[in-house]
């Protein structure tokens, strides 16, 4: 009975991968779990003040079940790149699916707010292996001339999370209460991990060599981990109070620490002359500049619609939807037309249209009025839609194919550290507003409190749109990619197709 199971499904597996849109198929199980990841990410935003009040803890308390999450990815993605490019994407891409579905087992069951953020840490280190194998699957499925719309696909599914997340758990938290939000990853897992196992091909870097850096990925996360706990606990410690000053100088000097030991290995977790292409210098600033905005406006707009609208979770969720919408629409077809923009114009050009979306509503949220807000809400998406694939393509471009996996992670290293840094930014500015207490209410507050609070927002908005700009800035810098082959730098010639990008009857991937 087992024999003949395992039978048909090696031939379903033979069916599917023969099929002449196998390539996208894969494509769809990795971005499916990729969404899975991000959607970890935000779920719980409009759930905290139901886990603070159920297990007595209060706001900066509760306020770890989104950082620790946020701080372990950064930390240890470039981990699970690494360990990808030497085992095997495919292999780490399902261990990470089942350690974040049974951290979300965990989560759901929690006793106390300690016991759920460690759970919360342990679906982030499940998470942390699914965005650097879904691009580099990406890559290295997808020839120059379509990889800009694959990657558009995966910029599509990005932005499409996290207001998925808001939706989702709006419906869920209003329903069942907020231990329900954490049984949607098991669910979305079973179907990710059965796609994988019929879909995906393992997938190996070629030349990336047979030893893990441990020393270095231990250097590289103590450093980005103290610098991320000093940024983003930094407001509630007090920033010269011992922990944050201890924690500020422990991270630059274990990432020098990190770099001295990474130029001197045999076997480096990160070749640091990936840092000197210039693609991958800019890529990276604009993505840690635009996700500071993008993370941080997400985290505050609950608060203002709540507060100052009086908006209850399910309108909280369809309110945000004209995000999510602008990148379902304009991310893939901005994939598409990277090779006729250019992909430094368009990243420009979107985080130019996005900068001016968020100071349209700065200057709306002083009418405390969503008709008045939803024009620069819509451009702040479709801005940060139309640069999302520029930016993740510029970042790979001419990376070796046996960096692919850690080079795949720092674009999102950069997004998580700029989104821990813009959270807590954006929200030390817009609580420098208020009045002691007031940011604790759950629902409409007086007339004077909303005038506080929109004037608190709208001074965040106006550092997020300084945060653009500095993106727009950085990917004016790029290099212009085309996506002919020929327009790979002749610094970096293009690798051999991987055998993983191949189907089993030889056909080109």
């Amino acid at each position: 009975m087992r024999d003949r199971a395992a039978s048909r499904l090696a031939a379903a597996r033979a069916r599917l991968r023969a099929h002449p849109r196998w390539r996208w198929m894969a494509l769809l199980v990795v971005a499916s779990g990729m969404m899975l990841s991000v959607v970890n990410v935000s779920i719980v935003n409009i759930a905290l003040p139901a886990m603070a009040a159920d297990l007595g803890v209060d706001v900066p308390g509760i306020s770890w079940v989104v950082t620790g999450f946020l701080v372990t990815q950064a930390t240890l993605l470039a981990l699970a790149g690494r360990a990808g490019d030497l085992y095997g994407r495919r292999r780490v891409f399902v261990a990470g699916v089942l350690v974040l579905c049974a951290g979300s087992v965990l989560c759901a069951l929690a006793p106390t707010a300690p016991a759920l953020v460690a759970f919360r840490i342990v679906q982030a280190v499940g998470a942390c292996a699914m965005a650097p194998t879904a691009y580099a699957y990406a890559a290295e499925l997808f020839g120059p001339r379509e990889r800009a719309a694959a990657l558009g696909v995966m910029g599509g599914v990005l932005g499409l999370a996290p207001v998925l997340a808001l939706n989702l758990a709006g419906v869920l938290v209003g329903a069942f209460g907020w231990r329900s939000v954490f049984w949607f990853s098991p669910v979305m897992g079973a179907v990710v991990l059965a796609g994988a196992a019929l879909v995906l091909e393992e997938a190996r870097s070629p030349g990336a060599g047979r030893r893990f850096d441990l020393p270095g990925a231990a250097l590289a996360a103590a450093g980005l981990f103290a610098i991320l706990i000093a940024l983003s606990r930094g407001g509630a410690w007090g920033w010269t109070a011992p922990p944050t000053v201890a924690a500020a100088a422990i991270g630059p000097l274990a990432l020098a620490a990190f770099a001295v030991h990474e130029s001197r290995a045999a076997h480096p977790m990160l070749d640091l002359r990936l840092l000197r292409l210039r693609s991958l210098q800019t890529a990276n600033l604009a993505a840690m500049a635009s996700s500071a905005a993008l993370f941080g406006v997400l985290i505050l707009l609950p608060f203002h619609l709540t507060a100052v609208m009086g908006f209850g979770a399910v309108a909280l969720g369809l309110a945000i939807t004209p995000v999510a919408a602008s990148f379902v629409l304009v991310a893939p077809l901005a994939g598409r037309s990277m090779g006729r923009a250019g992909s430094d114009r368009l990243a420009t050009a979107g985080f130019l249209v996005s900068a001016a979306g968020a100071a349209g509503m700065a200057l709306a949220a002083p009418a405390q009025d969503y008709a008045a807000l939803l024009p620069g809400l819509v451009a702040f998406g479709v801005g940060l839609a139309a640069s999302t694939s520029a930016i993740t393509t510029t970042a790979i471009h001419g990376v070796p194919a046996a960096r692919l996996g850690v080079a795949s992670a720092l674009p999102n290293i950069s997004r998580y550290t700029g989104g821990a840094l813009g959270g807590a930014v954006l929200g030390a500015v817009l609580h420098a507003r208020l009045t002691p207490g007031l940011h604790d209410a759950a629902g409409r507050v007086d007339a004077a409190g909303r005038a506080l609070v929109a004037d608190g927002f709208r001074a965040a908005l106006a550092v997020a749109t300084a945060s653009l700009l500095l993106a727009a800035l950085a990917a004016a810098r790029m290099p212009r990619l085309s996506h002919e082959p020929e327009g790979r730098p002749a610094s970096a010639p293009p690798p051999p197709p991987p055998a993983s990008a191949r189907s089993p009857r030889g056909r080109p991937g």
